[in-house]
């Protein structure tokens, strides 16, 4: 099989892309501008800035480096679509995403909200355009769990909830790592809406949090708290209102 190349003289690029080269345990070729490109390297990583630089027909770029590879991994195996794709959640305050492509695993991130999801999802299926896709949400944390599986639901997809016992890894990335287990994982289909319900526990964290957040000065309110965990007001915005409402 042909190998990836990289070639790029921008310092930060050339190290992200090399890290993600070897997380995923890829074989690549490091690239110079003054050389010709070896017969054996069937797509090139470049920056956007020295794209036309590059003397190669499969030239990819993306400022975020695991879309870049997955770009060239895509390039490599030169298929236009994935067939079946399940994208795994790990729920949480900023869940983590990872996509499985025929048994391949694609691309993996973590999104800033649990709303957040669906636009990371969005990117995945522009990028990876499949026949089938299906989303397995792991059971854990289960308001921001249901947060995220209804914006799902709303916007159509097919829908698992998945048993995530034992897809805890220790690692640097382990919402990543657990969102890659769940997406491999059958689960259960739920046939309606989940109810957002936070129980006394997550809403008590969240006005510990804004003390913290707020250096002591002030704790949100219960009622502020509830909105907070089921993503109507954002923490910043809570602490705001409550600063407000105390005057």
């Amino acid at each position: 099989m042909k190998r990836i190349g990289l070639l790029t003289e921008d310092p930060r690029t050339y190290f992200e892309i090399l890290e993600v080269l070897r997380e995923k345990g890829l074989k690549f070729v490091s690239l110079e501008f003054d050389d010709a490109v070896p017969a054996h390297v069937g797509v090139v990583i470049t920056t956007e800035r020295e794209k036309a630089r590059v003397p190669f027909d499969d030239v990819v770029t993306d400022a975020d480096p695991d879309l870049a590879v997955s770009k060239a991994l895509k390039a490599l195996s030169g298929e236009e679509s994935v067939e079946n794709m399940c994208i795994g959640v790990d729920p949480g305050h900023k869940p983590g995403v990872a996509a499985v492509g025929d048994g391949t695993v694609l691309t993996r991130a973590v999104a800033p909200s649990p709303e957040g999801v669906s636009e990371i999802i969005d990117l995945i299926v522009r990028e990876y355009p499949c026949t089938n896709l299906l989303v397995r949400i792991g059971n854990g944390d289960r308001t921001n769990r249901n947060r995220i599986f209804n914006r799902l639901w709303d916007r159509g997809h097919r829908l698992e909830i998945v048993d995530e016992r034992n897809t805890t890894t220790r690692s640097e990335t382990p919402d990543e790592d657990a969102a890659v287990e769940i997406a491999m994982t059958p689960g259960y289909r739920p046939v309606k809406r989940q109810v957002v319900q936070p129980c006394d526990g997550e809403l008590r964290n969240i006005q510990r949090l804004s003390r913290l957040e707020s250096n002591g000065r002030l704790t949100v309110s219960k009622g502020l708290a509830a909105r907070v965990a089921v993503g109507e007001l954002s923490l910043d915005e809570a602490i705001n209102l409550q600063g407000t409402n105390c005057k």
